[in-house]
């Protein structure tokens, strides 16, 4: 029997009741899920399929089949006819769900995510019409990666070149909360608002550290977060709340003072990697981690990738 193969088509959805052609026939298919490939450098576990959900919908929306399993492959019995296949990896449970516009309304909360264990999501129409079929549901992260590479001590002014740059940790602020499965949309839900360390430690926090930097020297550790889509458009630095930019903070101490390095990341979008080169340390930070310094202090390079095809653009703050 041939196989169906098909591309990802993840929101252009179109329901027509009239051509919908159902039998009571079940038909067993095969749904496999490769995720996206990435031409970038992956972190431990970035593409582990621990888990899928597969449900199927009829061209008029009502749930036709649904089947889970801890693997990457499964076989889901449903109906002959025209189909949309949504496969979900590493997700809460959606057995729940009945219908394509329940699934459609259905958000994942960033806190379903884990270090090698991050939400996933694709759909797929095909056309059942003979038994043994099988359909592959292309997926991809419902979260973007923010990578640092490297940090450098470039502190210029006499008083300080021999005082170190001690890193005490460095985390991710104003963090959308949540997201639909399939598109994009503004998020109910933050985290770490204005700055202030809340929830989701593991994807959005290094934890508690002590690098000391002399003059000259770099942190080349990569450090590793996760988060999910800001589309934002206007920036805010007010101490009341408001959607703004999520920003890496570096969270130092100078001479026995605690200073904050913010780095405003505009334009965050789902499964792109933002690979931060280097941020280099010129002069003191700010006194509050949503309080941005002035451009001189942190000279950043940021390198934009999408996870999916490769794409590159490098960005200068």
């Amino acid at each position: 029997m041939p196989a169906i193969i098909v591309a990802m088509a993840a929101c252009e959805m179109t329901v027509d009741v009239s051509q919908d052609e159902m039998s009571g026939e079940k038909i067993p298919v095969t749904v496999s899920v490769p995720v996206s490939a990435t031409k970038v450098t992956e972190a431990v576990g970035e593409n582990a399929v621990n888990d899928l959900q597969v449900l199927v919908f009829r061209k008029d929306g009502a749930l036709d089949a649904y089947s889970s399993a801890d693997i990457g492959i499964l076989t889901v019995e449903c109906t002959a006819g025209e189909r949309i296949f949504v496969a979900a990896v590493n997700a809460p449970d959606l057995s729940h769900i009945s219908s394509l516009s329940q699934f459609t309304e259905a958000r994942s909360d960033l806190s379903d995510n884990a270090v090698a264990d991050l939400v996933m999501a694709g759909s797929v129409s095909a056309t059942v019409d003979e038994a043994e079929e099988s359909v592959t549901v292309e997926v991809s992260r419902l979260v973007a990666r923010v990578a640092v590479l490297k940090i450098t001590n470039a502190m210029s002014a006499p008083a300080y070149s021999s005082i170190p740059i001690v890193l005490r940790g460095m985390y991710l602020s104003n963090v959308a909360g949540d997201c639909p499965y399939l598109h994009a949309d503004a998020p109910t839900l933050w985290y770490n608002k204005v700055g202030i360390r809340s929830g989701c430690p593991e994807l959005l926090y290094s934890g508690s550290v002590s690098y000391s930097l002399e003059q000259g020297a770099s942190h080349t550790e990569p450090n590793y977060f996760y988060c999910y889509q800001n589309s934002t458009e206007y920036d805010s630095q007010s101490g009341i709340w408001s959607p703004r930019y999520t920003r890496l903070v570096l969270e130092t101490q100078i001479d026995g003072k605690f200073y904050y390095y913010p780095v405003s990341l505009p334009g965050i979008e789902r499964n792109h990697t933002y690979d931060i080169e280097e941020i280099r340390l010129t002069r003191l930070g700010s006194d509050a981690p949503d309080k941005l310094v002035d451009t001189g202090a942190v000279e950043v390079r940021i390198r934009i990738v999408d996870w999916q095809d490769g794409s590159t653009v490098n960005v200068t703050i």
